[in-house]
């Protein structure tokens, strides 16, 4: 068993259409924990997988700029993009018949759902005309992502409890938990694993001992299911809202802002404090990452 600190990182997407694929696969393999995968030409080919195998939600992580398009006709562009809630389309001029300098922030399932990989030609890096979108890989509670989950203007992947088998060597053959910020037991207290049991009986914090206690009961219930045939999407029944997750998180600046508004800000009330210390830590990637600036710039709803 492990218990550890939750953590926040900033994802960012290489140049180019192989950019897209690869932060598509990174995205992807996220789910089922087999980033040991990835070659330097394994991208393009698990996207066309995902394709044709109909998992396209993968494919909302690879965020495609566009510019140019000349003078194409406004009214498909605005059918194409703007009436899609995926994506974000703004013009540098306009006239009656055609929109010139049209700058589009998309994702490549748009693209493929609705045949428009055609304007993959028009693939740029962003300018200040588009509006980016930021990926994040939250390592946190289950409980945690939940809650970040109810804000479905973005795009979502979660570490798959239906597949993943941690009983296997690839996982370490253990279950890995979030330490809550109560709890007075740090990572270095927890003995090995034949100690456990022992270490939640002797406890002296009544809380963090009964707390210990069942994420070591909870691991044993999980292990001996397996053992006895059950597959991974039934044994993960009884593991709690404390078992780790990744979770990648696609959005628009504007989107990042609001989440940050709510989730950091508190203008809506205080929020959890495990939630709290999460967005902090993710406050401090995004500055690090050099985008704090461009979310902080976008327009909140509390303003």
């Amino acid at each position: 068993m492990k218990l550890i600190e939750s953590k926040a990182e900033y994802i960012p997407q290489k140049e180019g259409l192989e950019g897209i694929y690869k932060q598509i696969e990174l995205a992807g393999r996220t789910c089922y924990k087999s980033e040991d995968k990835i070659t330097e030409g394994s991208a393009k080919a698990f996207v066309e997988r995902m394709i044709k195998s109909g998992h396209t939600a993968m494919l909302e992580h690879g965020t495609v700029y566009l510019e140019g398009y000349g003078d194409y006709p406004m009214s498909t562009l605005i059918r194409d993009y703007n009436d899609n809630k995926y994506s974000k389309l703004k013009t540098a001029s306009s006239n009656s018949r055609s929109i010139l300098g049209v700058a589009v922030t998309t994702n490549y399932r748009v693209l493929v759902e609705n045949n428009l990989l055609d304007g993959l030609k028009y693939v740029c890096s962003p300018t200040e005309s588009h509006e980016k979108r930021y990926t994040m890989r939250f390592t946190c509670s289950r409980a945690i992502a939940q809650e970040l989950t109810r804000h479905r203007t973005f795009s979502f992947l979660m570490e798959s409890q239906r597949y993943i088998n941690y009983s296997k060597e690839r996982h370490g053959r253990e279950i890995t938990y979030i330490k809550p910020l109560w709890l007075n037991c740090s990572y270095e207290d927890i003995p090995p694993q034949s100690e456990l049991c022992y270490l939640a009986k002797q406890h002296p914090d009544e809380a963090a001992h009964r707390f210990i206690a069942s994420l070591v009961e909870s691991k044993y219930a999980y292990m001996t299911l397996l053992q006895k045939g059950c597959t991974p999407q039934q044994a993960r029944d009884v593991l709690p809202n404390a078992t780790k997750t990744e979770l990648i998180m696609t959005g628009f600046a504007s989107d990042w802002r609001h989440v940050l508004d709510l989730r950091l800000f508190e203008k809506t009330g205080a929020v959890h404090p495990d939630m709290k210390d999460l967005m902090q830590k993710a406050q401090k990637a995004m500055q690090e990452a050099g985008i704090w600036e461009d979310l902080m710039s976008k327009s909140s709803k509390f303003e």
